[in-house]
């Protein structure tokens, strides 16, 4: 249920303060679907972690599902983001899921010179 609460909020590169909205952009969507939750924490605010977390202990009740999620297969597509200013950026992600397109949108912020994905933006 977590997991899902977070995919109605959300669309990532580990900490560097060289990574690029895109390349953190990239870097979440495919950790989100392949339920990488170490580059998931690494990529989102401080304020958005406890999500992570919670998200995490919920899909390690159920094994099953957190290997099939694993297997996913993610194509990024295309990323597109737009500053809205120094530290905001909206950013599109075109990607193909399993073989089929999706699209993810996602409000990125950064913080302490490292852009990361903040969910809250999306709620």
């Amino acid at each position: 249920m977590a997991m899902a609460a977070l995919f109605f909020v959300s669309c990532g590169q580990k900490e560097s303060g060289n990574a690029t909205p895109e390349e953190v952009t990239k870097s979440f969507v495919t950790a989100f679907y392949t339920a990488d939750f170490d580059v998931m924490y690494q990529t989102t605010v401080k304020k958005n972690r406890p999500i992570i977390q919670v998200t995490q202990k919920e899909m390690n009740r159920n094994q099953d599902r957190l290997h099939q999620m694993r297997k996913n297969e993610i194509d990024i597509q295309d990323v597109q983001c737009e500053m809205l200013n120094d530290s905001v950026a909206e950013c599109k992600c075109r990607f193909l899921y399993n073989k089929n397109k999706r699209e993810m949108s996602v409000t990125l912020r950064k913080e302490n010179d490292n852009w990361r994905v903040d969910l809250t933006e999306n709620y």
